[in-house]
């Protein structure tokens, strides 16, 4: 006999348990943002730089003189409560500039480039010739071209906010607007901290590899509706996948060991870690809630953290209004154009 089903934020409460069980402690980078929000000045301080100041871990006190309070965090956490309060800050212009600059076909569809890159050749424009190609070849083409249609987005709006800082320099007045000041620090940020230049990230590597993550997700979410609720036609799918979000959006709460290692651990990894391949179908993810939606599947959490780790945020785009829900609108739109649930479901 099968277990019943679970409740649908039986996943949340599992994950957020498991985090502690790992040793780590949430911290959310909200309160941050009205901080900033209230005193745009706060974005030149010290305390921002530490962590933020208002967090948790700084509960212990100043400390000894060179030395961190009680209870603070070690630089890589202080860093990452930074970076990622900075990224959530500025994803607010990236979520306006991607709503703005989507490219739309007459029908209002998403525009997809050619992949540059992709081994298969084939032009999401040519429509016979992806309808002739196999399932997987299909999927992965579509998610190849949904992450490059990205990627230049995100270009777009990181040359936007680094000529909004280099015109307020030119003018020599002094004055700076919030995105530009945020820009700047989150730059000096990533330049100065020893957990970036490790990895070798800054602020375009960093949204590109999240928004890769991101669409891999959504076209992962899209894939499993048929495989979970077979039979259903094209606008039955896009209406389940579209209220099943919310219940998806608790893996952009986790840590990035955590997220990763709960991917691995579910079958929705790639083995090369591309977010264009197609979820296989032995993935232990994604299941039916008691109300018919998708949900996560708690059994596949697996306790990780890095050494010295204890303190996470979540992703900056968890934190900025309707960002994730965008993405899933643009697959979504583009899963209903191209006939995919028609195409998985036979």
């Amino acid at each position: 006999m099968s277990p019943p089903p679970s409740r649908s934020n039986d996943f949340a409460q599992a994950f957020a348990v498991a985090h502690g069980e790992a040793g780590l402690n949430r911290v959310s980078v909200a309160h941050i943002l009205q901080r900033i929000a209230a005193d745009p000045a706060f974005l030149f301080s010290e305390e921002l730089k530490r962590g933020a100041g208002q967090c948790p871990f700084h509960a212990g006190g100043d400390g000894a003189a060179g030395q961190p309070a009680e209870g603070a965090p070690p630089q890589d956490d202080a860093d990452k409560i930074a970076v990622n309060t900075l990224l959530a800050l500025l994803f607010e212009r990236l979520r306006d500039h991607i709503a703005l600059k989507l490219p739309l076909g007459d029908s209002g569809f998403p525009l997809l480039p050619i992949p540059p890159r992709s081994p298969h050749g084939l032009d999401p424009a040519d429509r016979a010739a992806l309808a002739a190609a196999p399932a997987d070849v299909f999927c992965s083409v579509l998610r190849d071209a949904t992450c490059h249609l990205l990627d230049g987005l995100i270009s777009s709006w990181a040359a936007d906010l680094i000529a909004e800082e280099e015109e307020f320099r030119n003018q020599g007045s002094g004055t700076i607007s919030r995105d530009a000041a945020a820009n700047f620090m989150l730059r000096t940020i990533l330049e100065e901290s020893p957990l970036y230049q490790r990895a070798g990230y800054d602020m375009l590597s960093i949204t590109k590899t999240g928004s890769h993550t991101a669409i891999h997700i959504c076209w992962a979410l899209v894939e499993a509706a048929p495989m979970l609720k077979p039979g259903l036609d094209a606008a039955a799918y896009d209406d389940l996948v579209r209220r099943s979000l919310k219940h998806i959006v608790p893996l952009s709460m986790a840590s990035l060991g955590m997220l990763v290692h709960y991917m691995e651990a579910s079958g929705i990894e790639p083995h090369d870690g591309l977010a264009v391949h197609r979820l296989p179908p032995d993935q232990t993810a994604f299941v039916l809630d008691e109300s018919g939606l998708i949900r996560l599947n708690a059994e596949p959490i697996t306790r990780f953290a890095k050494p010295g780790e204890r303190f996470y945020t979540g992703c900056p785009a968890f934190y900025t209004t309707n960002l994730i829900k965008l993405y899933l609108d643009i697959v979504a739109s583009i899963a209903m154009d191209y006939g995919v649930y028609d195409r998985l479901k036979g």
